[in-house]
């Protein structure tokens, strides 16, 4: 029996080995598609920010017709002025002329307002591109070293797969499934005895089960973790 827990122990350090690969297999590409994710959402900022400075600049470019339009009135009724003939027609012109003054106003400083939102914009859109390029160039790299990893990594697995199957041949039928059983679960299936204690899981374990393990005629498992005990 004490064959078979060494050889049992080899195989559990190549399942371990493994265990710890293919968690590195999973976690690598996932990690690697969350940092994909950033610059998905600065071309996404981007977007929206064009979107906000051609609206602005739509918006602009109508209020410069709308002022140029009212300029032009402003013009028409200025040149009234002088062929009118009573004070009443006077002072409604007067009044039309103060009014399309307002909006002149009000529109040329709606327009600037808009236009130095489109400049400030801009210069938004241009730090997300710059920002934008060291990201790329930054996840560029890490899938170069992620790709590099995960076929170092496969060629590891398929190397201690190979190992594994090769010494789990040699093991008998019953004692490879009591070990495939616990492996899946807890990874470390095999725990020494030291004074008594599992080792693993620190639990006291009875004399009876201590001498089973002495013996060695068959596999002894912990009542509280179900790991393969050894007095070794």
């Amino acid at each position: 029996m004490k064959s078979i827990i060494d050889q049992l122990r080899a195989l559990n350090d190549l399942d371990v080995q493994l265990q710890t690969i293919r968690k590195d297999l999973q976690r690598l590409p996932k990690e690697l598609a969350e940092k994909e994710e950033e610059p998905r959402l600065i071309k996404e900022q981007i977007e929206r920010r064009v979107v906000e400075i051609n609206k602005s600049r739509a918006e602009a470019d109508s209020l410069d017709l709308d002022l140029k339009a009212g300029t032009e009135a402003m013009k028409k009724l200025s040149n009234q002025m002088n062929m009118l003939r009573t004070s009443k027609e006077f002072e409604a012109v007067r009044r039309q002329i103060d009014t399309q003054k307002i909006s002149n106003n009000r529109n040329e400083e709606k327009a600037l307002e808009l236009l130095q939102e489109v400049d400030a914009k801009v210069k938004e859109v241009n730090e997300l591109k710059t920002k934008l390029q060291e990201t790329e160039k930054r996840l560029a790299e890490e899938k170069a070293r992620v790709g590099k990893d995960v076929s170092e990594l496969k060629t590891q697995e398929q190397d201690l797969a190979g190992r594994r199957q090769a010494l789990a041949k040699n093991l008998p039928e019953k004692e490879l499934g009591i070990y495939d059983r616990i492996v899946v679960s807890r990874g470390q299936a095999i725990a020494k005895i030291s004074r008594g204690v599992c080792a693993a899981c620190h639990m006291q374990l009875p004399p009876q089960v201590h001498n089973l393990v002495l013996i060695g005629k068959e596999l002894v498992t912990c009542s509280s973790c179900g790991r393969i005990l050894t007095s070794e």
